[in-house]
């Protein structure tokens, strides 16, 4: 089988890694080629060398350059992956004779003018542009928003629940990090610094925990780049917390934070679903993360984690302050998050269904 996907940029977000494995899987028995537009390429070293990977850069000519890609090499299936790459992927595909889907990573909530135009511009493409394409939820709720507010018939929706490797598992014990962290607890967030994962949040819970004396107890990694570091940085100097708080920057491997941490919070208000908690369920790391749609539907409170309210930085330390007094209860979230991430989450029960979309659609 021919297969293109499409995707707006190939730097070190959850879509992107999760592609990053079903190309590297796919290619063992088909002609697999990636399409990306911008950004950094920091995950391309880790593809195999058989892929076709084609840069089209963002300009008025796109559509037409990447429509030419699609006619030039006649694939069996196109595959888009994110909000430019779905526009422009299935716009440039359309009318042409091959099966075309879409992945939807997120949620667009109709919050400002960008996701206003993103959902006007969804709905026509699965209504006029493009009937026939398919699309692939990675969550009820993603696939609740999919039927309900873009009308897309059910017949043409399909889900599978984001999904990563599975690799052979790594205890906490990373010796390094270990002693760097001088046997305190340590708190984890691993993503992009914007205004969705509220990661300011996370820096007043700190607070709170420093000024009911727990500064000695705990270090705080905050693992990502993004629009908002700056001014995260500068509140952390504001709150007076960073002796306690390390930001790391980007990096192409988490996993020695992963292996180093004791507790993952992921502060978000809103996700399509939050595969970086998959990443914490396998490493057997006590998570927090909030009770919206996406971590909700991974996370059954006080069983594999702790579920808080959106922007409460109360309750946040409240719950920091459980994990770090009950050992058993931190280490009994790790044993049930990583059975979750056992039974449900491997990457290889993602590939036989997207195999059998493709094969069966």
């Amino acid at each position: 089988m021919k297969i293109i996907h499409v995707i707006t940029a190939f730097g070190l977000g959850g879509a992107e890694k999760l592609l990053l494995e079903i190309v590297n899987r796919q290619i063992l028995k088909n002609d697999v080629h990636l399409v990306y537009f911008k950004g950094t390429d920091l995950l391309l070293p880790y593809l195999d060398n058989k892929i076709c990977v084609k840069k089209i850069p963002l300009t008025i000519s796109t559509t037409k350059e990447l429509r030419k890609y699609f006619k030039n090499i006649k694939p069996d299936v196109i595959h888009t992956h994110l909000g430019h790459a779905d526009i422009i992927g299935i716009w440039s595909a359309r009318n042409l004779k091959t099966k075309i889907f879409c992945t939807m990573h997120n949620i667009y909530i109709q919050q400002n003018v960008y996701d206003n135009f993103y959902f006007i511009v969804y709905k026509f493409l699965f209504k006029i542009a493009s009937p026939h394409t398919k699309v692939i939820s990675i969550s009820k709720s993603v696939e609740k928003h999919v039927l309900e507010r873009l009308g897309l018939p059910k017949n043409r929706s399909f889900l599978i629940y984001n999904a990563i490797p599975p690799n052979i598992i790594k205890e906490n014990n990373n010796p390094e990090k270990r002693k760097k962290a001088n046997d305190k607890i340590t708190l984890l967030f691993v993503g992009r610094l914007s205004k969705q994962k509220s990661v300011h949040t996370l820096l007043k819970a700190v607070k709170l925990l420093k000024e009911q004396g727990y500064q000695k107890s705990i270090r705080v990694l905050i693992v990502g780049d993004g629009d908002l570091r700056f001014s995260l940085e500068s509140l952390s100097k504001e709150l007076e917390i960073e002796e306690i708080v390390n930001f790391e920057g980007q990096t192409t491997n988490v996993e020695p934070y992963f292996s180093a941490s004791d507790i993952f919070i992921l502060p978000s208000i809103w996700e399509g679903f939050g595969i970086v908690i998959l990443e914490a369920f396998k490493f057997k790391l006590a998570v927090i993360a909030t009770d919206i749609e996406g971590p909700s539907e991974l996370i059954e409170n006080n069983v594999n984690g702790l579920l808080i309210t959106p922007n409460d930085q109360n309750e946040l330390a409240e719950k920091i302050k459980l994990l770090i007094n009950n050992k058993f209860l931190r280490l009994h979230l790790g044993e049930k998050g990583f059975e979750s991430f056992n039974k449900k989450y491997h990457i290889n029960n993602y590939m036989e269904d997207l195999d059998g979309l493709y094969e069966k659609n």
